[in-house]
């Protein structure tokens, strides 16, 4: 339940932050549910990339325009500043090179938005002290060997990232059980959300 309202919120809060009538690149799609939200709700020219290919057709039988493929391999296909916002929600820490991808991300778009489950929430901190055991919690729903997830960051981990790039932070926000989190985000967070831009 916990993880269905996050995603709600985490949903409304990007298409909050996107710009109407935009074109807008959505990485790690899914089934389409959140770009079918933008184009409706924000008039965005969509597109997509999946590499699970059943969410893909469902993304394209949603009449979207998803590209099925493993986007490590490129973004050559799109020029410089072609999207005015690139999505990367929760599809950072399951790639193999994420810093890569996230650089092209802010080459072919003038801002990315990236949403990461917060490794350092309280309840994966406990789990893995108290009980030595891999977190398993709402934002992180899969036992270790099932789970996607190669990289296992924070909110303090992706803050020291974002300076070391020289990123700006345009925006950012922290979710847990589907509302905000205002306070102490890298423990009390289940979700963090930023939108990100080259100085």
């Amino acid at each position: 339940m916990t993880e269905s309202v996050n995603r709600n919120y985490i949903e409304s809060w990007l298409i909050s932050r996107t710009p109407s009538g935009g074109r807008v690149l959505d990485i790690g799609c899914g089934d389409g549910h959140l770009l079918a939200r933008l184009v409706a709700e924000r008039s965005v020219r969509a597109d997509g990339i999946e590499l699970d290919e059943a969410a893909a057709m469902a993304a394209i039988q949603r009449g979207l325009s998803v590209h099925h493929g493993n986007v490590e391999e490129g973004l050559d296909q799109y020029g410089d500043a072609t999207f005015d916002l690139v999505i990367l929600s929760l599809t950072i820490q399951e790639l193999g090179d994420p810093c890569r991808v996230m650089r092209e991300c802010l080459r072919v778009g003038r801002r990315m938005a990236v949403v990461f489950p917060n490794f350092g929430h309280w309840r994966a901190r406990w789990q893995l002290a108290v009980l030595g055991r891999a977190p398993n919690t709402p934002a992180l729903p899969f036992p270790w060997h099932l789970s996607p997830n190669r990289h296992y960051l924070t909110v303090a981990d992706w803050e020291d990232f974002v300076r070391s790039e020289g990123w700006r932070t345009v925006e950012r926000g922290f979710a847990a059980n589907g509302g905000p989190v205002s306070v102490w985000p890298n423990l009390l967070a289940e979700v963090a959300m930023y939108i990100l831009e080259r100085p």
